[in-house]
């Protein structure tokens, strides 16, 4: 298989780029929704949007089954993973989509599948889709949302998951 062409031969290749992304820490996040069966991929390009009204934006493979998922049923849940959830970072972020909900807990809000123990949980309704380059970016409009102080959130450096700031 080829590379693909850059367009802007002054840009950084790929592998350049991942490797300086790895020294950008973020939360590790499952980001679900519910069809006939819950859904949900690992994702950590995912932020806060606007306060008022609460808003989230999340970025996802515009091949990605959960993405389909979402624009077919217009809604979605974001999961911040705590720390003692890790092992669900790799069951959700690869293998048979059908297959990533096996033997994980979670209860339905707003019809969206949310992760018991997770260390933050919103739901969004799907107000708009943009395709950006490779991914599409989902803007949600937040109808519930939870959190639970006590967990240390789970956080994605150089490669590897930590336990947050609140760990410390």
């Amino acid at each position: 298989m080829t590379a693909p062409l850059r367009t802007d031969p002054s840009a950084p290749a790929a592998h350049e780029f991942r490797r300086a992304m790895a020294h950008l820490p973020t939360s590790v996040t499952v980001v679900t929704t519910r069809d006939t069966e819950p859904v949900g991929c690992t994702a950590s390009a995912v932020l806060s949007l606007s306060t008022d009204p609460p808003g989230m934006l999340v970025s996802l493979a515009a091949t990605s089954h959960t993405a389909q998922r979402i624009r077919h049923r217009g809604a979605f849940a974001v999961n911040a993973l705590s720390w003692q959830q890790r092992k669900l970072t790799q069951q959700f972020a690869s293998g048979d989509p059908h297959r990533r909900f096996h033997g994980v807990a979670h209860t339905l809000r707003h019809g969206q599948p949310v992760l018991a123990d997770a260390a933050v949980g919103v739901v969004c309704t799907l107000e708009t889709v943009h395709h950006a380059l490779d991914h599409l970016l989902l803007v949600g409009r937040v109808i519930w949302c939870s959190h639970r102080t006590e967990c240390t959130p789970l956080v994605y450096h150089q490669h590897r998951t930590h336990p947050g700031p609140a760990a410390s």
